[in-house]
């Protein structure tokens, strides 16, 4: 594991002396200022937000549960130091948990009914990552639902199409879907459905439900290829 670099060093240390003598020399305990020193690491990017706990406590020479701890009450403490914009945080949640790598790691900890059900399972390690995905989910009328590990949650796939409409990822043009599924999947008869209709008079609903009911088989066969084809039909931004 390389050494911890920080990209921006005259930017780190004019926020930490700020806010550390911000209420007076000392006034900040040990854990404040451990909490204030792993959060600007991170803003920084000498450690990445988007890196397991695991990844990041080989970094620090501490254990993954104290990365736990660390991110979420650090978060929790000094929030307002890393200022996001609700999508913007969001689309860079997306691209980081919706990685083949971290679905494959996720679908350990779902089970087999589950998963038949069309429930992906998504890992999110980032508590603060964790409460802002967990907070679209409740936006678009859905619940997130947790099995065996708490960094893992469920989500029908519905639920992420839901997600990509309300925020803008997936624009509601059936022609366009309809041509990127013949594309992806030419033998599937929901494909075959759709270009059994009048492309200019089909409607938005018809190639969402073929999407939707693909994304479903898709997670349940367990098939990442198609499954990560149609993701990126939902979320275009993912690489």
């Amino acid at each position: 594991m390389s050494p911890i670099e920080l990209k921006d060093p005259a930017g780190f240390a004019e926020a930490f002396l700020r806010l550390s003598l911000m209420q007076g020399f000392g006034s900040l305990n040990k854990r404040d200022l451990e909490l204030l020193t792993f959060v600007l690491l991170e803003r920084d990017g000498a450690i990445s937000r988007g890196s397991s706990n695991a990844a990041v406590a080989l970094q620090l020479r501490i254990t993954p549960a104290r990365v736990r701890s660390l991110r979420r009450d650090g978060y929790a403490r000094w929030r307002a130091l890393v200022p996001e914009q609700s999508d913007a945080a969001l689309q860079r949640i997306v691209a980081t948990v919706l990685t083949e790598d971290n679905l494959r790691a996720g679908a350990k900890h779902v089970s087999e009914r589950a998963r038949k059900e069309g429930f992906l399972a998504i890992r999110v390690e980032h508590p603060d990552d964790a409460q802002q995905f967990e907070q679209a989910i409740l936006e678009v009328g859905a619940l997130p639902v947790y099995e065996r590990n708490r960094e893992v949650v469920a989500v029908r796939f519905d639920t992420l199409l839901r997600i990509a409409e309300k925020w803008g990822y997936l624009q509601p043009d059936p022609a366009a879907i309809t041509r990127e599924l013949k594309k992806l999947q030419p033998a599937a008869s929901e494909v075959a459905d759709l270009l059994q209709k009048d492309l200019t008079r089909l409607r938005w609903e018809d190639a969402r439900n073929a999407l939707n009911s693909l994304g479903a088989k898709a997670i349940a066969s367990t098939a990442e290829g198609g499954l990560k084809g149609l993701l990126k039909i939902v979320f275009p931004f993912l690489p």
